[in-house]
């Protein structure tokens, strides 16, 4: 029987359905499930369940906020295989990937578990002794969360844990591409004893949605993962209500790669980061500056791991790489390697969709592109990358700082001087030297420019649900 998902409110589980869609199988195009929708309409009976949630759980001490929290990372670390799976069949990673996800996605809520409780105020040493003077932090409010389909369940357990950590409740627009990414989170948190109306999950048309709850007046926090386009959108609905916002918006990460690497060693790093979950990732590499004196061996190291990729369903642990989530996603990358041909641009290997059901696209690099080639400025989000040869590092960096995009960077290199002048600028928020690895729990994730303001992860995350409240207590 096809799954069926709904929504959570008030500590329950949706039962009516005013409207479904349904789920598919991206390496099938088969229904797999339905999700049950609700209308704007039940925006209201959302928000006073979050105010309930929210006039409680701010009062719960951070040590059993951090217990309940703990729960539901173990629960989801035993449910671990069952999620993954589930993940795999309405995304289309790879299993092995699905399986990190989970590990990850648990991790993260233990990392925010033990954050919420090291969110300390300070004693400001006063002019007057009469005078005590301290600054105490304090949960925002009721938060309003939308995750990515992309890394559903990462999203959905950031996003999740760093809000109720920091004493919030949230209201979460589930996505309805991967819709069991949020029940699951959902379920363990129930399981964990989390209180009615603390954190609230529904799925709907997000427009209609969004705009309900933020032109509500209630809600006071907004962190949205997504496109640019409804990043700016929802920023501009949010500042009529003077709404605290976290956009993470995505990237387009360039990639400086040093004449002096091992190039088939960095040419198998970086292919393998550039073609995690089909390319479908916003801190993927996907401008890649090679120095000129090694561009012909890095590109041909570079086009021979990518066509040793295996394609298919996630669920085959054999698959290295899996389909495009969406027929959406396949057009997009279609429509990108067309506009290469259509310029006078080079396709090094791949370049096409697959014969046959599901949205599989070729593992595709690109290279002589003029400067308008859409590849060059606008993400691709999918299995296509571009090599660019550089002769200096001025250059590179010019043409990497040339974009609005500012989310990550990456260079490889064994030169000190080389690695301190990236550091220093190459303009985005994280970048990677000598690693594609540039995310972890502990770490900050964002970006500058178009790829949004404000971060989620480390320190910032839970702090980026609260605020400061000064109080200046006269005692003499």
């Amino acid at each position: 029987m096809a799954a069926v998902h709904s929504g959570f409110v008030n500590g329950a589980w949706l039962a009516g359905r005013e409207a479904e869609t349904v789920i598919t199988d991206p390496a099938t195009e088969d229904e797999i499930g339905v999700i049950a929708l609700s209308s704007a309409g039940i925006v209201p009976t959302v928000l006073d369940s979050a105010e309930r949630g929210f006039s409680h759980w701010r009062q719960v001490s951070p040590a059993m906020r951090s217990e309940i929290l703990r729960k539901a990372a173990a629960s989801l670390r035993r449910d671990a295989e069952d999620i993954a799976r589930a993940i795999v069949v309405e995304q289309g990673k790879p299993l092995g990937e699905a399986r990190i996800e989970v590990a990850v996605s648990a991790d993260i809520i233990d990392w925010s578990a033990a954050e919420g409780q090291r969110q300390y105020g300070r004693v400001i040493a006063p002019r007057d002794p009469r005078f005590h003077q301290f600054v105490q932090q304090e949960p925002v409010g009721v938060s309003l969360l939308i995750p990515s389909w992309n890394v559903p369940l990462l999203f959905v357990a950031r996003k999740l844990s760093e809000a109720l950590a920091a004493g919030c409740s949230a209201i979460m627009i589930g996505n309805k591409q991967v819709p069991s990414a949020a029940t699951s989170v959902f379920a363990a948190l129930a399981e964990a004893g989390l209180p009615e109306g603390v954190a609230n999950l529904v799925f709907g048309s997000n427009t209609q949605l969004c705009a309900a709850f933020l032109g509500s007046g209630r809600v006071a926090k907004l962190s949205f993962t997504g496109s640019t386009g409804v990043g700016r959108a929802l920023a501009r609905q949010a500042a009529d209500h003077v709404v605290k916002t976290t956009l993470e918006l995505g990237g387009h990460a360039p990639t400086i790669i040093d004449r002096d690497v091992d190039v088939p060693t960095v040419a198998q790093t970086v292919a393998a980061s550039k073609f995690r979950n089909c390319g479908q990732v916003c801190n993927s590499p996907t401008r890649i500056f090679v120095h000129r004196a090694i561009y012909d061996e890095f590109a041909n190291a570079f086009c021979t791991g990518a066509a040793e990729l295996k394609l298919g369903h996630g669920l085959d642990e054999t698959s290295h790489m899996g389909p495009l989530s969406s027929a959406r996603q396949l057009r997009r990358v279609e429509a990108m390697t067309d506009d290469v041909r259509t310029r006078g641009g080079r396709v090094l290997t791949g370049g096409s969709a697959l014969d046959g059901p599901g949205y599989f696209h070729a593992p595709t690099v690109v290279d002589q592109l003029p400067e308008d080639a859409a590849i060059l400025n606008e993400e691709p989000f999918g299995p296509i990358a571009a090599l660019i040869a550089y002769d200096d590092l001025d250059t590179a960096i010019a043409r990497a700082n040339a974009l609005t995009f500012g989310l990550a960077g990456y260079c490889f290199t064994n030169s000190r001087l080389t690695q301190h002048r990236v550091s220093c600028d190459l303009r985005v928020g994280m970048l990677g030297i000598n690693t594609p690895q540039i995310s972890l729990p502990e770490t900050p994730f964002g970006g500058l420019g178009q790829s949004g303001y404000g971060t989620e992860g480390g320190i910032e995350g839970v702090a980026g649900y609260m605020t400061p409240k000064y109080v200046s207590q006269c005692v003499g």
